[in-house]
């Protein structure tokens, strides 16, 4: 009679194991976990812009001028000391002669009777008794911006092209002005560019306007700065008006614990995550502060070496876990 009462007890003993075992087994989970660590993150700004040659230098008039002759155009490669173009020098006194001979009052006014008028008498007379200049480059670089053709009268401290270097081009983006105080020279720059994505490309900040606009903006008109971004290096396949998409780093913060957004829930208590112990999720709230691109940053309720549930859906306090 006993060996058969044990043999029922043990029965009952494996039968419940069973039951408890697929109970477990049902309240189990399989999740995707990770390991907090500090690390380096970047604070940033983010802008728009399209890629173009350097601004360049500006080839500029130091008195009125007569353009004689134009020996390049634009998108011409030049070098130092290459013949750009040729033209008369009008100083003041000549200007002044001119005006009475044209019945003129003000050089605008002189330009626009010459105009009028064809102004051969005016033309010939300045080729015959001005000084004929040949103005050659002091840069080596492309011809961009010519804005005078041969005959036409230009005024003084007139900009008549410029020399842009075309091995590193620029990317001029609008900063809105909230943010602007946080950009300076020499900051780096992560950028991408829509005709190009698989490729990454660097910059830094050469040039910061010194006023101020209003563009349009996701939300209608908005206060911009202008902020210039040099490339770090060319490639064969960049074109010129190219969309960029522009990342510029305005500080780092040091060996900080982040944890992916993915991974915070939030209740009427705060901000938590589950955090993995001993096989089964455990609720813990934390403090949050600052924000980044992969994640926010844990200013308390979290310790390095801490393993965290990645994407808790559907996992509760005390539930049993597995690892994938």
């Amino acid at each position: 009679m006993k060996k058969y009462f044990y043999l029922f007890a043990a029965t009952g003993i494996i039968i419940a194991l069973i039951i408890m075992s697929g109970s477990m087994i049902n309240n189990t989970v399989t999740v995707e976990t990770f390991t907090l660590t500090e690390k380096d993150m970047d604070n940033t700004v983010s802008a728009a812009g399209k890629l173009q040659y350097s601004s360049g230098k500006a080839v500029k008039l130091k008195t009125a001028a007569l353009i004689n002759q134009v020996y390049v155009k634009n998108g011409d490669t030049v070098t130092e000391g290459d013949a750009l173009f040729s033209y008369y020098k009008i100083d003041d006194a000549y200007v002044t002669l001119a005006q009475q001979y044209a019945g003129a009052e003000g050089i605008e006014s002189l330009l626009g009777s010459v105009s009028s008028s064809g102004g051969y008498d005016i033309i010939e007379e300045i080729s015959k008794y001005c000084e004929l200049i040949e103005m050659n480059s002091e840069y080596n670089g492309t011809v961009t911006g010519l804005s005078f053709a041969e005959e036409e009268f230009a005024q003084k401290n007139s900009t008549v092209l410029k020399i842009s270097d075309k091995k590193l081009p620029e990317i001029p983006v609008d900063i809105n002005e909230s943010y602007i105080k946080l950009i300076e020279t020499g900051q780096k720059a992560d950028i991408t560019f829509n005709a190009l994505p698989d490729k990454k490309f660097t910059g830094t900040v050469t040039k910061i306007s010194d006023e101020a606009s209003r563009t349009g903006g996701l939300t209608g008109k908005e206060t911009t700065v202008e902020v210039t971004l040099t490339l770090d290096e060319t490639d064969d396949e960049l074109r010129v008006g190219y969309s960029a998409a522009c990342t510029i780093i305005t500080s780092t913060d040091r060996s900080v614990l982040v944890i992916p957004y993915e991974a915070v829930r939030t209740d009427e208590k705060g901000d938590y995550v589950f955090v993995l112990k001993n096989g089964r999720a455990v609720k813990k709230y934390i403090k949050t502060s600052d924000e980044y691109k992969e994640g926010i940053r844990i200013s308390s309720g979290l310790k390095k070496g801490d393993v965290i549930l990645k994407n808790p859906d559907n996992v509760y306090d005390g539930q049993r876990v597995v690892r994938k």
